[in-house]
């Protein structure tokens, strides 16, 4: 027995001594949408904050593809070391009920801290000639061809609330993935698409040409009142409101963890910080304490929908 906890010492040592060298190299956070997203500029903020408190840089990778199955593989498959974060949104949560055998399992990643709740607003050019949602919904029922609606992603929010709006209501629309929200509000914007769910950020930014009809949003928005929800439009959507955060490798030493952790949350709260966050159309998520509870909530809340709508893809 003392020969067994003495080869167990030994064996501990070097994880011990490499958690207490924490962090002596380049961070990185993996995002799972291209440059030029909010949430690539939110987490790009976030990042530029960490790198002196942790006393190393730390740098933004993004990883496109697959609604957020490529980043996350790539965290989830990581050396449990601390270097490498996930920042991405609740399609990390969508795609394990989505998919019949996805790249990863919620098991294989650690909820570390919130950044934000994120609504989702529906945005129309305003070449397209409609005001509200019911006039969206009418001018739907009546065309002669589908109307189209670009999402950042085939089985992203923006692609669930679409069926979930379609089915509501009875029209019929037709779906445009793109490979994160900047090229679909760009297709908006170039009139590619008749219609598009993006964030409520890059919504507001396209204010002089697009329309935000509604956002997937219990309540209405403090920052942008003036937008009103699915269910005050009269088209109900669930109240599906997205959210992001971030996630390390499943392995990562618990004090590494814990410290990440920390330092996020206290990030995400500096006044400068949190502004923006609010900006970009984000809510704040500092009353979700247990990350991780929120995280198993939210597996289970998309599946019910997931599977109560029929979607796939």
């Amino acid at each position: 027995m003392r020969g067994a906890a003495g080869v167990a010492t030994l064996a501990a040592t070097p994880v011990l001594a490499q958690t207490a060298a924490w962090p002596s190299r380049l961070l990185k956070i993996i995002v799972p949408l291209p440059p030029g997203g909010v949430m690539d500029g939110l987490t790009r903020v976030v990042a530029d904050r960490l790198a002196p408190r942790l006393g190393q840089s730390v740098i933004v990778e993004n990883k496109p593809g697959a609604n957020g199955m490529i980043a996350a593989s790539a965290v989830a498959g990581a050396d449990p070391d601390g270097y490498t974060i996930l920042s991405t949104m609740s399609s990390i949560v969508q795609n394990v009920s989505l998919h019949k055998s996805p790249s990863y399992k919620m098991s294989d990643l650690l909820p570390l801290a919130p950044l934000g709740r994120l609504p989702i607003a529906f945005i129309v050019p305003k070449t397209l000639g409609v005001t509200t949602l019911r006039e969206f919904v009418e001018k739907a029922r009546t065309s002669a061809k589908p109307l189209s609606y670009g999402t950042y992603g085939l089985g992203s929010s923006a692609h669930i609330i679409g069926e979930v709006l379609m089915k509501n209501t009875g029209i019929k629309l037709l779906q445009v993935p793109y490979r994160g929200e900047a090229p679909a509000l760009t297709a908006i914007l170039a009139g590619e698409v008749d219609s598009a769910f993006v964030s409520v950020g890059g919504a507001v930014a396209q204010a002089e040409n697009a329309r935000a009809l509604a956002i997937a949003n219990p309540a209405r928005m403090k920052r942008y009142a003036d937008i009103p929800t699915f269910d005050e439009a009269g088209f109900p959507v669930l109240g599906l409101t997205g959210f992001s955060g971030f996630f390390a490798p499943a392995a990562v030493p618990k004090p590494v963890a814990d410290r990440l952790a920390r330092e996020l949350r206290a990030i995400v709260a500096l006044p400068d910080v949190n502004s923006r966050l609010l900006d970009l159309g984000f809510e704040d998520m500092s009353d979700i304490a247990d990350f991780a509870g929120f995280v198993d909530d939210e597996v289970k809340r998309w599946a019910s929908v997931i599977h109560e709508f029929n979607i796939s893809i």
